[in-house]
């Protein structure tokens, strides 16, 4: 059946013609120096990661074969088997190999920007970014039939249209046929304004805002354990793939950082001896961040389009990541002190993460239905704050920031 179609698990495809020019450029005009043009463009290639090719060599429905045995044809302990011991019942096969046409990531960069010098330590920059993703690997399930357009009752609240795949799947000795393919595409555009004043007078500080969007139709190159959470970075149809052409799951609109350092020097200013030993070797320092929230997806408990897949499903009528999370916001103060001792300088640092312990929703329940018995069901606990220990099921998205974090350390050098 696999070589009928044309597909091969001993082999993996090597990608030999990547051809990869830079080309940039940077500009001053004048004789003041003050002001910087600068501009590039480059193609880039990734790597195969090792966890498909590994995957790739051993889910090969030979290297790894699964035998179920029950009652008196279990095999009992210390038996060794130099053959396949009989009275078991051989699994239909999920394999895994790699599409004959695919290749490695491709990726186009495209830069350009200014920078205008303010003062002799602070400048102005606006800069914008441009990529582009071609020939991004995922993972694809081959083994899928005939679609076909379902009315699929909800409990309570009509029905709706589905596309549901039927059983007349074209690997009949198989479970699942995965292919590893090079079919994602992604394209991201970011403009960041920042204002920078370099370290002089024993302070420093940057202010940055950036606008950007990703979009992609949810490109993975880790998605290699078949009926686990690897399932849920599939793409939510195998055959319609621009289904899932939305704002990327790392999608950030708006984000600010306000980041300084000051160190205190006040000897000079005093000559207690006290004083000056009160007031000097301190650094303050601080980071304040603010960004929107990630994108999620309103999703399905089930398998709703029968494609063999029951973490990937979305709720009928929603796009990929319509929502998003609630925005982020941390204030992360250190402080610090240098104690001198003879040969050897001792630092006390105190610093904390998220310091007035802002409520960061770092992730929500999205599982809007539950697909069971042939209807949908609504799910109550949908929108509920959540985290991965606590209960969050497949689909949910988990942010960066989490609670106050304080850390208190010291630090000999000599």
């Amino acid at each position: 059946q696999l070589l009928a179609a044309g597909l091969f698990t001993n082999k993996i495809p090597e990608d030999k013609n990547n051809f990869g020019p830079r080309v940039g450029v940077a500009w001053t005009p004048g004789t003041s120096g003050r002001t910087l043009f600068h501009a590039g463009y480059g193609i880039f290639y990734g790597r195969n990661t090792a966890i498909m090719i590994g995957t790739a060599h051993s889910n090969n429905g030979i290297n790894v074969s699964t035998l179920t045995f029950t009652g008196a044809s279990v095999p009992t302990y210390p038996n060794v088997f130099t053959t396949p011991p009989g009275g078991g019942t051989a699994a239909v096969p999920t394999i895994i190999l790699f599409d004959p046409n695919f290749h490695n990531p491709m990726v186009q960069q495209a830069s350009a920007g200014v920078e205008q010098v303010l003062t002799n330590d602070m400048a102005v920059a606006v800069n914008y970014l441009f990529v582009k993703g071609n020939d991004l690997p995922r993972s694809t399930d081959l083994n899928i039939g005939t679609p076909a357009n379902v009315a699929i009752p909800i409990v309570g609240d009509g029905s709706a249209t589905v596309k549901r795949y039927g059983t007349d799947r074209p690997f009949s000795k198989f479970a699942r046929v995965i292919e590893f393919q090079s079919t994602a595409d992604s394209k991201y555009n970011g403009l960041t304004v920042e204002l920078n004043k370099r370290y002089s007078h024993n302070w420093q500080a940057r202010l940055a805002y950036t606008l950007s969007k990703v979009s992609d139709n949810k490109p993975d190159a880790t998605a290699v354990v078949p009926q686990s959470g690897d399932d849920a970075k599939f793409a939510s149809d195998p055959r319609d793939f621009g289904a899932d052409w939305a704002p990327g799951d790392n999608d950030v609109r708006h984000r600010i950082v306000l980041s300084g350092l000051w160190n205190t020097e006040f000897a000079g200013l005093t000559k207690n001896p006290v004083v000056q030993w009160l007031t000097s070797g301190w650094t303050l320092s601080g980071v304040v961040s603010y960004q929107t929230g990630a994108p999620y997806s309103l999703t399905v408990n089930g398998d709703l389009n029968n494609d063999g897949n029951d973490r990937n499903d979305r709720s009928p009528g929603t796009a990929r990541n319509s929502q998003r999370l609630p925005s982020l916001f941390s204030v992360d103060p250190r402080i610090s002190r240098h104690i001198t001792m003879g040969p050897v300088d001792l630092e006390l640092i105190a610093e904390a993460f998220n310091v007035f312990n802002n409520k960061n929703v770092i992730g929500i329940q999205t599982i809007q239905y539950v697909f069971s018995g042939g209807t949908l069901r609504a799910n109550a606990s949908l929108g509920t704050p959540c985290t991965v220990s606590r209960g969050c099921t497949s689909g949910a998205n988990v942010a960066s920031t989490g609670p106050r974090i304080v850390q208190l350390a010291a630090k000999a050098s000599f």
